[in-house]
């Protein structure tokens, strides 16, 4: 939960929801502007969600250039930090956020071998969409 703090003296200071907290907004008479002075704490037990979008995948042994970013979730439980793409199929995990994006490039490196690796016939319908996702995402791929 975020706390707000604020002067609640002024006469404009309204109570309003706030990032799933509570606290007070003021509005400035004269101008109709609106304004919270300060964010003092933040809950450290609520997930912490962003996007992950990297355009260069550097894995071990290769690196991926990407025609565009490939979007996916970064977030934070307690100790750990987790990227995931579900259209890939990919969940990493790491101490750090580091770890998480070197663990996701080694997913990444390994998916997208394997799947080029095996015939039509050898994949699910679902493996097939994966494959042809990954062949249209990777616009080249540079030996170490």
């Amino acid at each position: 939960m975020q706390n707000i703090v604020n002067n609640r003296s002024q006469a404009g200071a309204q109570p309003m929801a706030f990032n799933g907290g509570t606290g007070f907004v003021n509005t400035n008479p004269q101008t109709g502007t609106q304004g919270v002075t300060k964010v003092i704490e933040s809950n450290k037990n609520q997930p912490v969600m962003s996007s992950y979008s990297p355009h260069v995948i550097i894995s071990e042994q290769r690196t991926y250039s990407l025609y565009s970013p490939l979007s996916s979730q970064l977030s934070q439980e307690d100790k750990h930090f987790l990227i995931e793409n579900e259209m890939l199929g990919i969940v990493a995990s790491g101490r750090t956020q580091a770890e998480a994006e070197q663990d996701f490039a080694q997913e990444f490196d390994f998916i997208y071998q394997r799947y080029n690796e095996l015939s039509d016939a050898q994949m699910s319908g679902r493996i097939k969409r994966i494959k042809t996702l990954l062949n249209t995402i990777v616009k080249e791929v540079n030996f170490k």
